[in-house]
C-alpha cells in the first residue's frame, strides 16, 4: 500500500509541475505534456520503476556527496531522475503521451519542485 501512495504522489509532483510551469508556445519554455489517463499511468510506472530501482543506488553511490553537502546532493539525484524520466517517455514514443522539460533554468525549477515535494512526503506521510 505504502509503494501506491509514493507513486501516486510522484503522480501528484507531475501535476505541480505542469501547474507551476505551463508550456508557453510563444517562449517555448516550460513543461509540456499531452494531458489523459495514459500520462498518468506511464508516469506512475515508469517513475515508480525509477524511484525504487535507479534511486537507491544513486543515493549509496552518492553518499559521501550527499555528507558532504548536507543532503544537497539529493538534487542532482532528482536531476537524473527526472532526466530519465523525460529520456524514457520520448523513447516509448507513445501516441498522444509527452513529457518534456524545455529550458535549463526550467529544468532546475522542475528539480527543486519535485525535491520540494518528495521532501514533504518522506518527511509527513512516508512512516
Amino acid at each position: 500500500m505504502k509503494v501506491f501512495f509514493s507513486i501516486l504522489f510522484n503522480a501528484l509532483i507531475l501535476y505541480a509541475l505542469v501547474f507551476f510551469m505551463p508550456f508557453q508556445d510563444v517562449l517555448e519554455v516550460g513543461v509540456k505534456v499531452t494531458w489523459g489517463l495514459k500520462l498518468y499511468f506511464i508516469w506512475w510506472v515508469i517513475l515508480g520503476l525509477l524511484n525504487y530501482t535507479i534511486k537507491p543506488i544513486l543515493k549509496i553511490l552518492g553518499l559521501p556527496f550527499i555528507i558532504i553537502t548536507f543532503g544537497l546532493f539529493i538534487l542532482v539525484i532528482n536531476w537524473v531522475i527526472l532526466f530519465l524520466l523525460e529520456k524514457i517517455i520520448a523513447w516509448l514514443s507513445i501516441p498522444w503521451v509527452t513529457f518534456s522539460i524545455h529550458g535549463i533554468l526550467n529544468f532546475i525549477i522542475a528539480v527543486a519542485i519535485f525535491t520540494i515535494f518528495n521532501t514533504i512526503y518522506n518527511t509527513f506521510f512516508k512512516k
